[in-house]
């Protein structure tokens, strides 16, 4: 709907401005050229550019590729106040299909963004995993094992496997280290977080550019935490309310981080992905499985940036509050 011209603007004054935002917005004239062309001063020319604009003379769309939903990416990023929300649709309704889609998509937005100058940390996972896989461009930065893990038969690789190979793709450098991502007790944990070439890898994560995590749900098969506790504290853990979990943070369903395993964990703390420039989160799999986590995670203020798929973001734009 065209917009009422401002007050005192006539036909005459309204053509030259639609003449003006023609040759600035549909043939790629600077701003310069069309002061020249029509002899008057820029400053003229970007007050006639505003009028055409206020008069509803240009009508500017943004329309997002088709393998994305537009609509779900936006509303994800205004309920939760993310920098951005990306919402795939994958080839296929399986979750492999799901994976394969967010880690090509996020592997792509990587390899847009990250500079030289980045340093970057990788969580450990599934989708994690096909990221690293999909990775070619030489980025030339340095990846960041984002904490130790325990080896799974459906993940293709160990963490310190993952970081390497991320860095081989793209020409960076990397730095990791052997260690589970959660031990039974502080004193364990202690000692391994002091051993020279663990210390040195934990001590660049204060140095963290960016991170690219996944969202675990608190179920057996979906948490890389939780499938390195024993059934008791797994057990009690929920019951304090933990709901999800970011490379060994947890998180309760208000996105609070709920205490009980962070002197366990060798790896990154919840503060250091907070002072992280840009948290990245990756989140697939089944919606009614993921959605609360995800919500979690959102609400936690970690993550900036979201990538999921399209029925996973319906159920959690779908859940209340």
């Amino acid at each position: 709907m065209a917009k009422v011209p401002a007050q005192g603007a006539t036909t005459s004054g309204l053509a030259l401005a639609a003449a003006v935002a023609r040759r600035f917005y549909v043939e790629d004239w600077t701003k310069v050229r069309i002061a020249e062309e029509l002899g008057v001063s820029r400053f003229k020319v970007a007050r006639l550019l505003a009028d055409a604009r206020d008069a509803g003379l240009v009508q500017i769309r943004v329309l997002t590729p088709p393998a994305l939903d537009g609509e779900l990416g936006e509303a994800l990023r205004a309920r939760f106040g993310l920098r951005a929300a990306y919402v795939v649709r994958p080839d296929g309704q399986d979750v492999p299909a799901q994976r394969r889609a967010v880690a090509q998509f996020t592997a792509g937005l990587l390899e847009e963004t990250v500079a030289p100058e980045d340093v970057v940390g990788l969580a450990w996972g599934r989708t994690v995993s096909a990221l690293v896989a999909a990775l070619s461009a030489p980025l030339r930065a340095r990846f960041v094992q984002l904490a130790g893990a325990l080896p799974r038969p459906d993940v293709e690789g160990s963490a310190v496997d993952l970081v390497r190979h991320a860095a081989e793709a793209t020409g960076s450098s990397a730095a990791t280290f052997y260690a589970p991502l959660a031990v039974p007790d502080a004193a364990t944990a202690g000692s391994l977080r002091s051993q020279p070439e663990i210390a040195r890898a934990l001590a660049e994560l204060d140095t963290l550019t960016r991170a690219v995590v996944s969202v675990g749900a608190w179920l057996p098969g979906e948490s890389t935490a939780l499938d390195s506790l024993d059934p008791a504290t797994a057990e009690h853990l929920a019951a304090a309310g933990v709901v999800a979990e970011v490379t060994g943070v947890l998180l309760g369903a208000d996105g609070a981080e709920v205490p009980g395993l962070a002197d366990r964990v060798v790896g990154v703390s919840g503060e250091q992905l907070r002072r992280t420039g840009e948290v990245l989160a990756m989140s697939t799999g089944a919606a009614g499985v993921r959605a609360g986590a995800t919500a979690a995670v959102l609400r936690s203020g970690l993550v900036g940036t979201l990538v999921t798929h399209a029925d996973l973001a319906r159920a959690v734009l779908d859940l209340p509050g």
